[in-house]
């Protein structure tokens, strides 16, 4: 059987609930980790203002865009992170099933990193997201009956 890992997480936080048994009913918050660095405007990421360049055409210089979003940079090494804690955990035995409950967006990314046994441990996954929610009853509400 073994544990079963809750997490519910968007880009700024991801919460962690364990449960014995598979109904969840026993569901309880074990671990949190913050990403303060969302709570920050994208410009605020930025290590620095974009460089300048000549037009081709002739026209003068310009500032070149950014390649990617900031808060996008910081929500991958975020998802990264987490993943990585994840596996570890797995290593050790601490949960066999894991349930997944996280906005949309970022549940995509955790999607993109999971490999191997951590896939394999994945039993629910849910685009909902539970992160803002206070209580583990509140989070348990919108679970299945049977969490693997």
């Amino acid at each position: 059987m073994g544990k079963v890992w809750v997490i519910a997480a968007d880009a700024a936080r991801a919460r962690i609930f364990e449960a014995e048994h598979r109904t969840g009913n026993d569901l309880r918050e074990v671990e949190t980790w913050v990403n303060p660095e969302m709570r920050n405007r994208g410009a605020e990421l930025a290590s620095d203002r974009p460089g300048r360049s000549w037009s081709p055409t002739g026209d003068g210089r310009h500032a070149m865009d950014e390649p990617t979003d900031p808060k996008e940079v910081e929500a991958q090494r975020f998802s990264r992170e987490l993943l990585e804690r994840l596996n570890r955990a797995l290593q050790e035995g601490r949960f066999s099933h894991l349930v997944v409950a996280a906005a949309p967006h970022f549940l995509g990314l955790l999607r993109a990193g999971l490999n191997g046994r951590l896939k394999q441990a994945v039993s629910v996954e849910l685009d909902k997201d539970l992160s803002h929610l206070e209580r583990p009853e509140q989070i348990r509400g919108h679970l299945p009956d049977f969490l693997f």
